[in-house]
């Protein structure tokens, strides 16, 4: 793995602000949130684009893989009694919603999908009693609902983009 890429890939979950996050987990202000964020980690995505490339891609992504879950472990440790289920539960949700689908944006779609399985592997690894799992942006997207009990309720609660 490259040098570049082992001091920084826990970039993927820490140039995440939690509240903002879940604030924009919305689906008028997804969209670019999700741009946004993309364009904050552009540096590690092209390194990870480099790994792709790479004659040992596998080991390279368990390692990658390996010290992302170790940073989020890290933050976890870190986190006093009270907080730390809030704190897991608030760091999957960055890694479904914006962490793993970012990474399913790189191209070379078999890479990026072994990498985000490998990614989920260390996860469960690190926090044994925790699953998460990877969907596309478009899965994600595609998922908010427009409609309740058959009415369309898109823009009833006011444009708070």
């Amino acid at each position: 793995m490259s040098e570049y890429l082992d001091q920084n890939i826990h970039k993927l979950l820490s140039s995440l602000d939690y509240r903002e996050g879940m604030k924009n987990f919305k689906k008028k202000l997804y969209e670019d949130f999700f741009r946004e964020y993309k364009k904050s980690v552009e540096d590690v995505s092209e390194e990870i684009i480099k790994m792709y490339g790479s004659d040992s891609k596998e080991e390279e992504m368990k390692s990658a893989a390996s010290h992302l879950a170790e940073y989020a472990k890290g933050i976890y440790d870190k986190t006093i009694f009270f907080k730390k289920s809030t704190t897991l539960v608030d760091m999957q949700c960055m890694m479904v919603f914006y962490v793993l689908p970012g990474i399913l944006k790189i191209p070379s779609e078999e890479d990026s999908r072994r990498f985000t399985d490998v990614i989920c592997e260390e996860w469960s690894a690190v926090f044994p009693k925790e699953k998460i799992s990877a969907a596309t942006y478009d899965e994600i997207y595609n998922g908010f609902r427009t409609t309740f009990l058959g009415f369309n309720i898109e823009g009833m609660f006011g444009d708070k983009k």
